[in-house]
């Protein structure tokens, strides 16, 4: 193959002025590019790269990192639009970032303190000269696994909860050192705390789970209130839940809230089986009678009786039941039917042999006495009622024996010591009746028909002389009573003491100033002691009542002629004349004084 002849370009005619001018061209404009890359118009801040053990991380301006305090952390790059960064830095308070440029560094070294356990949040502004051109922010905290194993290892229960509760001060979020600290709250019995966690944690519509765990921190602190409202809670979410709905009603019950234990036993009876619906009715038969409905009560304590025939204080509750609504009958055949069962019930026997012997029931009456008697021989009570019986019965001599071992149990029964002195008396135990009476009489000094019954007891045993003593003291007590002078008259009488007479009769009519008997006693013991006038008084005021009384007309004529005064004597006779014309004194005495010249004016 031919060759082609090449041809050499002829040497360039550049002049090196020209290259001179290029080169400066070329100088100056790298100038301008450098000048403007150190000097931006509109300077920007990008990113910084860091490391973090090793591992590289980018964090864009603005955004925000949480490093641990053992992170070793170094800045590999920071991000700007700025020629090599210059005139770029970066600025945090409180911590040295800028030493994290050159090597690689532990966070906790740099934090104040060095408190690893702290929670810190650093701005970092990355600065051109004094311009701000954005800012990073770096969250220096542990996490909750550090907590959690700092707790873990503190020895004291009062150390480890201060750990807890840092921990959640720094960490609020985290639902495991929630869980822990709660836990350690119930473990150290600070049920308050975990009351208020427990509330924040279930929030406004709690699981079941959390209501039971509510639920067994308000039965710790034994808050019933609150163990009530969390229980109604956890039956409006689950109303086949018996245990919770049986203990509700058990609560409200002692809370006094007996309409509302009704509402919750009655829809427990719905629930529940046969076999369990006994004690129910029981509780319904209770809170009916507390509520005041009584026919109700009845009603669950029958169907609670078909169940458990043994249980005397069903019988009981419908004996008190009935007696509540006025069917004495029933109330009594329930009653009756709760002793048989309970032979020991020594109080209830006493009560139904109380209410029989006042519906004339003496015989089953007394069966229950004889009943109690046998257990308790020395029974005040049923002795007493015994002795009620035995008086309505009129079996004299029983009731005595019974009144004798009562006054040997209870020597200041006053009640029955009189009783037994009347007893004594009336079945002619004289001496008997006076011992009681006397007795009596220490505590009772003026009961005057104890007196008087003891006055009596002196007149039947012919003790006058004691027999007019006691009506001595005893007309102070009946100053009205007739009797007591028609026998002190004959007592002094006999004695012949008419002074005593005078001031007994006195006395006697000043409290009885219309009895005639007193002042014809009177009348008899003045001319006894020769008090005349006084005499004559009486005789014209008993005259003044019974105007006719021959006697007594008699007297005053003759006082009147021994004291000479004959035209009142005269007077009298006449007047004896008039009423009587066969009395031959009266007739034989006015002619007497007509003779010697008396005339009546």
């Amino acid at each position: 193959m031919p060759k082609k002849n090449i041809k050499k370009r002829p040497p360039s005619n550049k002049s090196p002025f020209l290259i001179v001018c290029l080169l400066i061209a070329a100088i100056i404009a790298s100038g301008w590019w450098l000048w403007n890359g150190i000097h931006p118009v509109s300077p920007q801040f990008r990113s910084i790269l860091i490391s973090v053990n090793q591992q590289p991380q980018e964090i864009l301006s603005g955004e925000t990192r949480t490093l641990h305090p053992n992170d070793k952390v170094k800045i590999l790059k920071i991000s700007t639009n700025v020629l090599f960064n210059f005139g770029v830095r970066l600025v945090a308070k409180g911590f040295d970032v800028n030493a994290l440029q050159y090597k690689e560094i532990s966070l906790s070294s740099l934090v104040p303190d060095q408190e690893a356990f702290d929670r810190y949040k650093f701005q970092i502004w990355i600065k051109y000269q004094n311009q701000d051109l954005g800012h990073i922010a770096w969250e220096i905290q542990p996490f909750a696994e550090d907590w959690l194993d700092k707790a873990a290892r503190a020895i004291s229960n009062k150390r480890r909860l201060a750990v807890l509760e840092r921990a959640m001060r720094s960490l609020p979020g985290d639902k495991r050192l929630k869980r822990r600290l709660l836990d350690e709250y119930k473990t150290q019995k600070k049920w308050n705390q975990a009351a208020s966690m427990l509330k924040e944690m279930t929030g406004k519509q709690p699981d079941l789970t959390a209501l039971a765990e509510l639920l067994e921190v308000y039965t710790a602190m034994n808050n019933k209130g609150r163990i009530i409202f969390v229980l109604k809670k956890i039956i409006k979410l689950n109303p086949e839940d018996l245990n919770s709905r049986s203990r509700l009603a058990e609560l409200l019950e002692e809370k006094g809230s007996y309409k509302s234990a009704i509402k919750e036993y009655e829809a427990l009876l719905k629930r529940v089986g046969k076999n369990d619906t006994l004690p129910i009715y029981k509780q319904l038969g209770y809170l009916y009678t507390k509520t005041g409905q009584s026919k109700k009560a009845i009603l669950f304590y029958l169907k609670a009786v078909k169940s458990d025939k043994k249980d005397a204080n069903l019988y009981y509750n419908l004996s008190y039941l009935y007696e509540k609504i006025n069917q004495k009958e029933k109330s009594n055949a329930y009653l009756d039917k709760a002793l048989n069962l309970k032979p020991g019930d020594i109080e209830n026997r006493l009560e139904l042999a109380h209410e029989l012997i006042n519906k004339g029931k003496n015989k089953k009456a007394k069966k229950y006495l004889l009943d109690v008697l046998k257990k308790k021989p020395k029974s005040l009570k049923s002795l007493l009622l015994m002795a009620k019986l035995l008086g309505k019965q009129g079996k004299k001599q029983e009731l005595k024996k019974v009144y004798k071992k009562i006054l040997s149990l209870d020597p200041n029964n006053k009640t029955v010591r009189y009783n037994l002195g009347t007893l004594e008396y009336e079945t002619g135990n004289l001496k008997s009746s006076l011992y009681h009476f006397n007795k009596y009489l220490k505590s009772h000094p003026k009961d005057a028909a104890v007196h008087k019954i003891i006055f009596n007891i002196y007149k039947k045993q012919k003790n006058t002389q004691k027999a007019f003593k006691k009506a001595e003291g005893l007309v102070k007590l009946k100053p009205k009573d007739m009797d007591l002078y028609y026998f002190m008259f004959d007592y002094l009488n006999r004695k012949k003491d008419y002074g005593k007479i005078v001031h007994v009769m006195e006395r006697g009519l000043k409290a009885n100033p219309k009895q005639v008997d007193l002042r014809k006693y009177l009348v008899f013991a003045y001319l006894k002691t020769g008090k005349e006038t006084l005499a004559i008084n009486q005789i014209e005021a008993i005259l003044k009542v019974s105007p006719k009384e021959i006697d007594l007309l008699l007297h005053l004529a003759r006082l009147r002629e021994k004291q000479e005064k004959y035209t009142k004597a005269l007077k009298a006779y006449k007047t004896i004349i008039e009423i009587s014309p066969d009395n031959e004194e009266a007739e034989e005495s006015y002619l007497r004084l007509r003779l010697k010249g008396v005339r009546i004016e």
